[in-house]
């Protein structure tokens, strides 16, 4: 653990301030991630002002986009040719049977990063720590209030759908941290390393910022069919796709 949480201070310390040819400018981490029974995967988040794309690493593969403007999540897949569409909802954490809590504590053996420090940060239901990070305090502020708005959007669709969910796996693991999930990892910082009692870890393998790229990466496609989730579920109706008219892009403005 202390190794992997070194590789990632020194990746944050040796990328910053790269710059490409292209034409939109924005801030690219990547992550190497790891599921239960799943070898690792790359995963991209490129982000803007107020656009977040996150796709496999490959600009022809599937991707999510979210339009902080809109506070819309657009998920596309190619194959069947659909955009997952998420509308926000607000939403509001219920009273649990449990104490839900947040925990912070300075990461004492390890180096500071331009003067910030290292946090620990624990997210717990009950005695039972449901997720684990090192977060760098005030790296990439910009980009973690971004990404903190992204997951409580995300967490709206989850609300919403949590109607479909058989309450004997309704734990409370999953419920803080994967359904009323506040994004409050990005509270004080950007995480380089995760860690989820469901099996999924994540770790930091690079950034860069101001980079220029093409603004057509967060293009939606006009042909494909839209569809939502959500409000099927809300009515209890057993169909879980409705189809979302219009077709507007989730980036149509160079930021």
């Amino acid at each position: 653990m202390k190794k992997l949480i070194q590789s990632c201070l020194f990746v944050v310390i040796m990328s910053s301030g790269l710059v490409k040819a292209g034409t939109d400018v924005a801030t690219i981490v990547k992550f190497s991630e790891r599921e239960e029974g799943i070898g690792a995967y790359p995963v991209r988040y490129i982000m803007t002002k107020d656009t977040v794309r996150i796709d496999d690493d490959n600009d022809d593969g599937d991707y999510v986009l979210y339009d902080d403007k809109k506070r819309m999540i657009y998920s596309v897949n190619h194959d069947d040719q659909t955009i997952l569409v998420i509308k926000h909802n607000e939403w509001e954490l219920p009273s649990f049977k449990f104490q839900r809590n947040v925990s912070w504590k300075k990461l004492e053996d390890a180096p500071a990063i331009n003067g910030k420090n290292v946090l620990n940060y624990w997210l717990s239901a009950g005695e039972t720590v449901c997720s684990e990070a090192q977060v760098v305090e005030g790296f990439l502020s910009n980009e973690s209030a971004l990404l903190k708005r992204y997951k409580q959007t995300l967490s709206g669709e989850q609300v919403t759908s949590l109607v479909a969910t058989p309450e004997d796996m309704r734990t409370p693991c999953l419920l803080v941290d994967q359904v009323y999930n506040l994004g409050s990892v990005y509270d004080k910082g950007f995480p380089i390393q995760q860690w989820h009692v469901n099996g999924l870890q994540r770790i930091m393998l690079s950034f860069t910022t101001d980079e220029k790229i093409s603004s057509k990466l967060f293009d939606l496609p006009a042909d494909y069919k839209k569809y939502s989730i959500g409000d099927n579920l809300r009515f209890g109706n057993g169909n879980n796709m409705s189809p979302v008219n219009g077709s507007s892009p989730a980036h149509s403005q160079s930021h």
